[in-house]
């Protein structure tokens, strides 16, 4: 690989990185959101028959979102291992030289 391609890999793995927290920043933002109106039994003065639904949906909504941040974490470990094989390369082409 050219130090160029290597280069330009490591900017697509940067830019894809830093998307990759942002989003991971919204599903915690919006887990946190869910998480303290669920403790705080904010339910804006719906009737006692719809609390337990609101609950158990507030509950779905945390869990989806704690799956979906796992996998974020999982896409970014994987970026991180991209990223280190990409410099390896570029480290042992340059040692070659």
């Amino acid at each position: 690989m050219t130090k160029y391609h290597n280069n330009k890999l490591l900017d697509i793995h940067e830019r894809t990185f830093n998307e990759l927290y942002f989003a991971d920043t919204i599903v915690e933002m919006t887990r946190q959101s869910c998480r303290e109106r669920e403790f705080n039994g904010q339910y804006y003065g719906i009737p006692a028959e719809m609390v337990a639904k609101l609950s158990a949906e507030r509950n779905h909504y945390i869990n989806m979102l704690d799956m979906l941040s796992e996998r974020i974490t999982n896409m970014k470990n994987l970026n991180l291992s991209l990223e280190q094989e990409i410099m390896l390369e570029q480290y042992s082409n340059n040692s070659c030289r």
